[in-house]
């Protein structure tokens, strides 16, 4: 069974921050010092950064057909969803992102990545920022950043800005070990240093344990661990993760 692009779930579903649906329903995003503007993937398939970014050369129909071949959840999952993918963002924006997602949803992410992005990044088109770089980042203080409504975040960021080489260190090292690395920047724990790894990285191997993922393992698979899923354990969590919150399951959370 043929499945189409979900480019949609693929930039809004919580992987990234950096796009947004314009009107048009075309989506848009300040990256490697442009604007892009996309209404599918064959828009971005000439552009070297995009072709990286999108992982345009991995075979991702192949792969949502294997998913939904595992069991009859990940086939609801899969056939519900379509073909999504994982993105191969910069490694700092992935960092700060996700420490901004501790204890938030999507929207309110996006609402201050772009209120991180006006004050302390630049200007790339008129009435579009960059995403501010660690050394841009250094000029705010905790107070500065509290402002913004970072929140309890401020002084995890104030860290990461002071720690950005770990990003560096954690290329060259297995999974667990750059676990364990990213994880010395404070207010990163296993999930978020999981999804750092995985939407930046491409650590296919990652399987990160929000709320939502925690109570699908329970109810769907209570004698299974993330090893289940190999060697789609980041793709799989992605499509479950996708599923349970367009049904709705766990309203409330």
């Amino acid at each position: 069974m043929m499945m189409e692009e979900n480019l949609r779930e693929t930039l809004l579903g919580g992987q990234t921050f950096s796009w947004r649906e314009e009107d048009d329903s075309s989506f848009s995003a300040v990256l490697n010092e442009k604007v892009y503007h996309l209404r599918s993937l064959e828009d971005a398939a000439s552009d070297s950064f995009l072709r990286s970014y999108f992982d345009l050369d991995y075979d991702y129909a192949k792969a949502a057909e294997d998913i939904a071949g595992k069991d009859e959840v990940l086939s609801q999952a899969v056939r519900s969803t379509g073909v999504i993918r994982l993105l191969k963002q910069d490694h700092w924006i992935a960092m700060i992102s996700f420490i901004l997602s501790q204890n938030n949803n999507i929207k309110r992410i996006m609402g201050l990545y772009d209120r991180l992005s006006h004050a302390y990044g630049h200007e790339v088109e008129p009435g579009r920022f960059s995403f501010p770089t660690a050394e841009e980042l250094s000029k705010a203080t905790e107070d500065d950043l509290r402002s913004l409504g970072t929140g309890f975040r401020a002084p995890f960021i104030i860290d990461a800005v002071n720690k950005a080489e770990i990003l560096e260190e954690v290329e060259s090292l297995p999974f667990d070990l750059a676990l364990q690395a990213l994880q010395r920047v404070k207010g990163i724990g296993p999930k978020v240093a999981s999804c750092i790894l995985i939407f930046s990285y491409q650590r296919r191997e990652g399987f990160p344990l929000d709320v939502w993922m925690k109570k699908v393992m329970r109810e769907y698979y209570p004698d299974k661990d993330p090893s289940y899923f190999h060697p789609y354990e980041a793709l799989s969590q992605q499509y479950l993760f996708s599923w349970i919150r367009s049904q709705d399951r766990f309203s409330g959370n």
